[in-house]
């Protein structure tokens, strides 16, 4: 996992879901090329394009376990 620093990416999926967009998807600790990380996927409550968030940050994993006792 990355370090302690800001996360962009975790930045924007909180606020894409505190503006209404569901979570479709999470994976834990998958493979990628950098090493483990977690997948966020989600879409807005209206209809649109799913999106999808990765990263290994520290911070956005903790999040992601967060939503997985709220939301998933």
């Amino acid at each position: 996992m990355a370090g302690w620093g800001d996360d962009p990416i975790l930045e924007e999926l909180r606020t894409l879901i505190e503006e209404g967009w569901e979570v479709v998807s999470i994976e834990e600790d998958v493979d990628t090329d950098d090493g483990p990380a977690d997948r966020v996927v989600i879409r807005p409550a209206a209809d649109g394009e799913s999106r999808e968030f990765v990263s290994d940050h520290l911070a956005f994993h903790r999040y992601v376990t967060g939503l997985q006792g709220e939301t998933y």
